[in-house]
């Protein structure tokens, strides 16, 4: 199984490496999933003692988009959810994130995320429905990708996905 780190929008608070603000995933193409593993630092605790499930939510949302777009070459917005917290995730306790396409019918692309921990407890878990974006012009979007940590067959990939989509398919 291939596993490729997948490249990022230079503006996101996820995913960006050079936001100090930010949560500097790194995101990785596994196949049939896309995952990331994460430890939120005290920042983003809340007054429980837990973390906030907005962050998490987030996270969640940023892989189901990296879902679709590998396993559909689609870009999607999401259109409804279902979030479930199964038990409060904790600030500076490891994590891993996964999602991954399960059913596509026609501009509609059903998509799972969770949340686990390093002995596979789920903590989270979110059901949702994309649809295909209007008026979304993709290669304009992944132009403002950065490629910088990228493999070659995933610099590849998009350049294809890119290549496609100007070309009107």
């Amino acid at each position: 199984m291939t596993m490729d780190v997948l490249p990022v929008y230079k503006a996101s608070f996820f995913l960006n490496q050079k936001r100090r603000d930010g949560l500097r995933l790194r995101v990785f193409y596994a196949g049939d999933h896309v995952y990331t593993e994460f430890q939120l630092g005290d920042r983003f605790q809340n007054e429980t003692g837990s973390a906030y499930n907005g962050i998490f939510f987030g996270i969640m949302d940023v892989l189901m988009w990296y879902a679709i777009l590998m396993g559909a070459k689609k870009v999607c917005m999401t259109k409804k959810i279902t979030v479930e917290f199964f038990e409060p995730l904790l600030c500076d306790a490891p994590y891993c994130a996964k999602s991954k396409l399960t059913d596509v019918q026609g501009k509609d692309y059903y998509v799972v995320a969770w949340i686990e921990d390093r002995n596979g407890k789920a903590y989270a878990k979110v059901d949702a429905l994309f649809r295909e974006g209007k008026d979304v012009n993709a290669a304009d979007l992944l132009r403002d990708f950065d490629f910088s940590e990228t493999t070659p067959w995933m610099t590849k990939f998009f350049s294809a996905f890119l290549s496609e989509k100007e070309g009107g398919s």
